[in-house]
């Protein structure tokens, strides 16, 4: 049993540098609170992320524990000193442009304003040590410690996403071809919040590779996904054009048939891209194409009925490719023991 399934790297990390921060301050006779208030604050999802913020958390928390002793020097431990702590802090960091490490330095601000009970110097020394001390630990940690695999993670995301849209694209089709009302505006809403959320895993990914070494398997498996992520996203804005055309009672009986069909297998497509072979998406094209191009013959004008239709073959050749792909893929994996397990996990091929 994978013991990171439930707990996770990043709560692991932040355990680690915890308990070493709080080793050593200890052992130094330093401030424990301070150093270990950083630790937990300061772990980052990537090596990269951790090293830049790292550089530059240092200095911000100098200013906010400066900042802490003076006024708590000046006007001693009321609301008042809090409160202008923070505001301070924050506006100091925004000026000099430490946005990133902003609640860094306001949390350990705020902390260092009880008990200053000793010279104004050696105080300040003493706790930014402690805190620089946690800064320091909990960026080694995050570097050297369990590195992040956002493979696994774009994997899962990506599958997930392609089943939401096939989910949602069918909704949409049904309340389109049978005229009933439907609401796509928050669906649509998630399907790009979550399509964010994994091309900002590419993006720590490609961080992270920048501290690391990667071999060209790893890296020709990342490629695949962000393929899938790309045939995804013209996807999912295909989708978001069919949720504004109106059809009007435009479709026959026919037509409904043949496009609840071709929809139902579009959805199995996106869920499984091995769900039938190359000669069935053919076919299926086939049948919406001469269906638009009877439209196109018979309308001078370009109807709803021939958006609607566009956009559906549009999604199905966005799948033909990605099956393409994905096969090629898959081939050149049974073929080199080295390429990542997680990439095709669950995937079935088609009998």
């Amino acid at each position: 049993m994978n013991p990171f399934k439930f707990v996770g790297r990043r709560i692991l990390k932040t355990g680690i540098a915890v308990f070493i921060t709080a080793l050593v301050c200890i052992k130094l006779d330093l401030p424990v609170i301070f150093a270990v208030i950083t630790a937990i604050v300061t772990t980052e999802p990537t090596a990269a992320d951790s090293l830049k913020r790292g550089i530059i958390r240092l200095p911000a928390a100098a200013i906010g524990a400066g900042f802490a002793l003076i006024l708590d020097l000046l006007l001693g431990q009321g609301a008042i000193t809090f409160a202008l702590v923070s505001m301070l802090t924050i506006l100091f960091c925004h000026h000099l442009k430490l946005d990133n490490v902003t609640l860094v330095a306001t949390l350990t601000a705020v902390a260092m304003i009880p008990g200053s009970n000793e010279s104004l110097i050696s105080e300040f020394v003493l706790r930014l040590s402690g805190t620089s001390l946690g800064i320091i630990i909990s960026t080694f940690v995050n570097f050297a410690v369990l590195p992040p695999k956002f493979g696994p993670l774009l994997v899962r995301k990506v599958n997930e996403l392609y089943r939401d849209t096939a989910t949602h694209l069918d909704d949409l089709i049904c309340t389109i071809v049978k005229e009933k009302e439907y609401s796509i505006t928050v669906t649509m809403r998630n399907l790009h919040q979550e399509l964010d959320k994994a091309f900002q895993l590419c993006d720590y990914q490609e961080s992270e590779w920048q501290y690391r070494k990667s071999n060209e398997i790893e890296e020709r498996s990342f490629q695949f996904l962000q393929k899938k992520l790309n045939q995804l996203q013209k996807i999912i804005f295909h989708v978001g054009n069919l949720s504004h055309i109106n059809l009007a009672k435009e479709l026959s009986y026919d037509e409904k048939k043949l496009v609840l069909s071709s929809v139902k297998f579009i959805k199995n497509l996106c869920k499984n891209i091995f769900h039938t072979n190359k000669n069935k998406i053919n076919y299926t094209h086939e049948q919406l194409y001469d269906l638009l191009k009877e439209e196109i013959q018979s309308n001078s004008t370009y109807s709803q009925k021939g958006a609607f239709l566009h956009e559906l073959l549009a999604i199905l050749e966005c799948l033909s490719i990605l099956q393409k792909a994905t096969m090629e893929e898959q081939l050149f994996s049974e073929n080199n023991k080295n390429y990542p397990a997680y990439i095709f996990a669950n995937q079935i091929q088609y009998d």
